[in-house]
């Protein structure tokens, strides 16, 4: 057809299957029926092989995702792929850009592989919740082992064509000019009389290890607990070592089937699409341009601060770092040599990548050194005095232009503003700790911030490698607003008989990465003593706050003084119960007068999944959030929430948002809390029987 995006013809005794489907190549119907329709004019040529390349920045990067959770039509990509690696000529697949799923999937079903260096091969279909479903679990390990094809299958995560020929999946490595570089091997392979090479016929490599799969399963049991597909995809794995192709892909079929009907994969779906929509924004025009960053200032060599400097650093912006003396500013630049020798013996970064990066920061104790700098962020103490103090320097210093961006938790970003004489300048931009590995980037918008900024801000968290999340103002944004309330539930359930080892487990095991207290001892207990003394709470007076006064009081901080909810081992850290919690909580409950008993599971996970969703309706009423998908991404990126729960608001949906609204009644009409007074959104959607999603695309 002559709107077909897959075209045929020769180059001499090369047939030549080009593929132009911008701007990805995705798999799309008529893509999978182009390459059928050129497989079968092939057959009556006088071509002696077969060469199949993708016009554009890529090879076929994956399948066309406007087509996922949509009936399939034919031809099927595994039908496809099973006709070209029975074909009677060879087939040489030419690869740049990215091979990605199917795309993978269809390049191992050629005879030979090429790729120019740096294409990235993978099969990232398990962040998905799914699992290759057309042969990728039963050719990659005939290709490359059955060791580096569970490491490639259940990360997801690409490998570079330079260890692709060192694995063994693909052939050649092209030079930069594909076209050119394709034909001359092509010709090659014709020249030395290269036959087929089904992948499906060859016998995969017997592991060293005969103990492989299981320890396996066992080494990645903690990071993928609850998820169906990874060990659907050990156990196909494991049954290529034994089995024909088409036994394999049989079965393959079958579990593919079960993940892409399976609640994980819709939740995972939906991740996908709200990481994208992140960046539309309905009050800024997407035609609105951002402003150039070309240089970078932090302000604060903390922790903090430093690591947000990596995260300049890390994407090749010049950044100068600085504090207020030179003690700091030589502790700042340690810390942040450590992080990256630390990176280099995890094998994330190469020593050339780490001399890249440090040679973007430059480190100073004059605030002079900040007035070229593109955007200045403040990442000081957790103070308003302070802080204001700074953006008034940063006012006087700063070029005209300039973003002046504050790394706060919870304070009032339009306050900070009127601290300078460019209020439209003036942003928030919440880091989250480690701010050079976490994720997320909360993109806090003022009352008076220009869209420009805001859309500029979007723009650089991509760069800088972050998800970034624009929301409104108000006390603690759209995270830490609704972690008070989570962790809130979490010191009542322990005054009420809970033990901090219980509701720990009980969240970690329902697919959070830590549970409340855990992460409180992580972060330091002390934080949020400051926070509660700042705002001028009384210590001991509320129930809530009694227990983690009393141990700060006590001198026990979490993780740094080996002692917060549970005891830790000094060396690995490691947390025990400890005796000494559980008899402060006697004491504190019968002080408040709340009679302690047995608490199910099933009430904790209620309690503090309820907290989440009816806070995080109210903060979509308020419009400090975009869209419901908007706070899933907050909290996946953020907050350790499982990734394959989809997030709060999915997880409202998933449950029914009757029953939501049921539960969460109950628990006000038991407590007498207003905390637990229904939203009204949540009310108004139960009323026209809609959901949180349909309000995703409005």
């Amino acid at each position: 057809m002559s709107d077909s995006p897959v075209s045929y013809g020769k180059n001499g005794s090369i047939g030549v299957i080009s593929i132009n489907n911008p701007p990805v190549n995705a798999l799309s119907q008529k893509v999978r029926q182009g390459i059928s329709d050129a497989l079968e004019e092939s057959l009556g040529d006088n071509s002696k092989i077969l060469l199949i390349m993708c016009k554009g920045r890529t090879f076929i990067a994956g399948a066309d995702i406007t087509e996922l959770g949509k009936p399939p039509v034919p031809p099927h990509l595994p039908d496809i792929i099973t006709r070209m690696e029975n074909h009677p000529k060879p087939i040489v697949m030419a690869l740049h850009g990215n091979a990605l799923g199917g795309g993978l999937e269809l390049a191992m079903a050629g005879h030979y592989r090429c790729a120019i260096p740096g294409t990235k091969l993978g099969l990232p279909e398990v962040k998905l919740g799914l699992l290759p479903g057309a042969g990728g679990t039963q050719r990659l390990p005939r290709l490359v082992g059955p060791e580096n094809a569970l490491d490639m299958i259940v990360s997801g995560n690409p490998i570079n064509a330079e260890k692709a020929l060192k694995m063994g999946l693909i052939d050649h490595l092209l030079d930069e000019d594909i076209e050119k570089s394709a034909i001359a091997y092509a010709n090659q392979l014709i020249q030395s009389n290269s036959d087929v090479r089904p992948t499906g016929k060859i016998s995969v490599t017997t592991p060293s290890n005969s103990n492989l799969f299981s320890e396996y399963r066992n080494r990645v049991a903690r990071k993928t607990r609850g998820q169906i597909a990874p060990d659907f995809i050990i156990k196909l794995v494991e049954l290529a070592c034994s089995s024909d192709i088409i036994a394999g892909q049989e079965k393959e079929r079958e579990y593919f089937l079960e993940c892409r009907s399976s609640p994980q994969s819709a939740a995972l779906r939906h991740v996908f699409f709200a990481e994208r929509a992140t960046s539309k924004l309905p009050d800024i025009p997407s035609d609105t341009q951002p402003r150039d960053i070309s240089s970078a200032g932090v302000i604060g060599a903390g922790t903090m601060g430093g690591g947000i400097a990596m995260c300049f650093a890390n994407a090749g912006i010049p950044v100068k770092l600085i504090d207020t003396d030179s003690d700091a500013v030589a502790r700042g630049m340690q810390i942040i040599e450590k992080n990256y020798a630390n990176s280099m013996k995890r094998g994330r970064f190469t020593q050339e990548k780490v001399d890249a990066a440090m040679s973007c920061i430059t480190a100073s104790t004059e605030f002079e050194s900040l007035k070229e700098a593109d955007i200045v962020i403040e990442a000081v103490f957790e103070n308003m005095a302070v802080k204001e103090k700074v953006f008034s320097q940063m006012d006087e210093v700063c070029k005209k232009g300039a973003i002046l961006a504050s790394n706060t938790s919870y304070l009032d970003i339009d306050q900070l503003a009127d601290s300078t004489n460019r209020a439209k300048d003036v942003i928030g931009s919440h880091f989250f700790s480690p701010a050079n590995v976490m994720k997320l980037l909360e993109i806090v918008r003022a009352t008076r911030t220009a869209p420009d900024v805001v859309q500029t801000l979007i723009k650089l968290s991509r760069k800088i490698g972050k998800v970034p999340v624009a929301v409104g103002l108000c006390h603690g944004f759209v995270g830490n607003r609704m972690l008070k309330g989570y962790g809130r539930q979490a010191q009542l359930l322990l005054l009420e008989g809970a033990s901090p080892q219980q509701i720990d487990s009980v969240m970690e095991g329902w697919g959070l990465a830590m549970g409340p207290l855990a992460v409180s001892d992580l972060a330091g207990l002390d934080i949020g003593y400051r926070s509660r003394r700042d705002q001028g709470l009384v210590s001991g007076e509320l129930p809530e706050f009694a227990l983690p006064d009393a141990l700060v009081e006590l001198d026990r901080l979490g993780q740094k003084s080996s002692a917060g909810y549970y005891q830790y081992d000094k060396e690995t850290r490691a947390r025990q119960i400890d005796p000494e919690v559980e008899a402060l909580l006697k004491d504190i409950a019968a002080r408040f007068e709340i009679t302690r008993q047995t608490i199910s599971e099933e009430v904790i996970l209620d309690r503090l999944l309820l907290a989440l969703v009816n806070e995080g309706t109210r903060i979509l009423e308020e419009g400090i959030a975009t869209r419901p998908s908007d706070i899933d991404i907050v909290y996946l990126n953020g907050y350790g929430f499982p990734a394959w729960r989809g997030g709060p608001m999915f997880h409202a949906d998933t449950v029914g948002l009757d029953t939501v609204v049921e539960k969460i009644t109950a628990l006000y009409n038991s407590t007498q809390d207003d905390f637990w007074k229904p939203s009204k959104l949540l009310e108004n959607l139960v009323e026209k029987g809609d959901t949180l999603s349909s309000l995703n695309n409005k």
